[in-house]
């Protein structure tokens, strides 16, 4: 870790310091447990009375918040903020270029300017790594794959044949890249499942960072592709000729079936999963544990089993709620129309 001056800080932010420009931060941490040395951040404006009491030796704030005896950083985004100042404070690992001769590298391959191979790396023929890649141990990197600048990969992750990988790509650990899809067919009902060749790749473009253990299928023919700027967490499935637009967000254990096609901005949150051939539209948010089951042709919030409407399906989780309360009701009404009808019997 660094220890950095508030001015250093505000400069290397953009902010506007407010206070003792030579104090030292040496910590970092949340706005009730800071201690003295600590940097925080103040994201809602409407606990700023609570920031007398703060122990840090400063805060990030919005543009517009001004307390007494505080040292304030005042920056548009204090949350975006704050995580740049971990960045500053705890910068990457610097890796000095080697290629240990325990990895195995075929005499066909290229690689580039300032790389990083460790151990145990095997780099199949015809492969091309770009400049300043880092590969960490037990790294397969199997045929004809193609990889772009300054990617990073986390120990056991595999990338099997001809996939390709932009520039600034982050694949975590245990991740699989062009893993054989899904895909079988049978004549009729109880014969044999007969294994379908899938001949595609995978294509994964630039700054993409991909979680621990996910697994992306290669395409049945043509490529599944991950889109510019997407983000997976951990555990997420990919099935074959997925094609996932820019700047999605993928949670962890989000499952898309075959020929899946997101726009841009689509977030999908944990335990969601969409069925094949669906298409989801820019800027959609699915909240977790949702099944999509039609495409979703509009940006919104959609939720549930099948998905719908955020709106849709507060009501109809409402009613759910109430099912109970409803039958007994009825219960009630049908016992009364019948005491009101045996009653006009009697009469007549």
């Amino acid at each position: 870790m660094k220890t950095l001056t508030l001015k250093e800080i505000a400069s290397a932010l953009g902010g506007n310091l407010v206070g003792n420009p030579d104090v030292e931060i040496t910590g970092i941490n949340g706005i009730i447990e800071a201690e003295e040395g600590d940097i925080s951040f103040l994201a809602n404006p409407k606990y700023k009375d609570h920031l007398p009491m703060c122990k840090a030796s400063a805060v990030l704030v919005g543009l517009d918040i001004h307390v007494n005896e505080v040292n304030l950083i005042q920056i548009e985004n204090p949350r975006l903020a704050y995580s740049q100042v971990i960045g500053l404070l705890f910068p990457p690992k610097k890796e000095i270029p080697n290629i240990s001769e325990q990895a195995f590298i075929s005499t066909s391959a290229r690689i580039g300017k300032n790389c990083t191979i460790y151990p145990g790396v095997f780099i199949g023929e015809n492969t091309s790594i770009g400049n300043n890649t880092v590969i960490y141990p037990n790294v397969y990197v199997g045929e004809g794959v193609k990889i772009g600048d300054d990617c990073l990969f986390h120990a056991n992750v595999t990338i099997n044949c001809n996939c390709t990988v932009g520039n600034r790509v982050m694949l975590n650990a245990g991740c699989v890249i062009g893993s054989e899809g899904f895909g079988y067919e049978r004549e009729k009902d109880g014969d044999v499942h007969r294994k379908i060749p899938h001949i595609g790749n995978v294509i994964i473009e630039d700054d993409v960072e991909i979680g621990a253990l996910c697994a992306i299928d290669r395409g049945s023919v043509k490529n599944t592709i991950i889109g510019r700027g997407t983000k997976f967490d951990n555990l997420v499935h990919v099935a074959h000729n997925c094609q996932i637009g820019e700047d999605n967000l993928l949670m962890a254990q989000v499952c898309l079936a075959g020929s899946v096609k997101t726009g841009r901005n689509v977030w999908i949150s944990g335990q969601a999963g969409v069925l094949d051939h669906l298409k989801i539209a820019d800027h959609a948010k699915i909240f977790g544990k949702s099944g999509v089951t039609q495409s979703i042709e509009e940006a919104g919030i959609f939720a549930g089993f099948p998905a719908r409407t955020l709106l849709d399906w507060q009501k109809a989780s409402a009613m759910f709620y109430k099912t109970d309360e409803q039958r007994k009701k009825l219960a009630s009404l049908e016992r009364r129309v019948k005491e009101l009808e045996e009653g006009l019997e009697q009469k007549e």
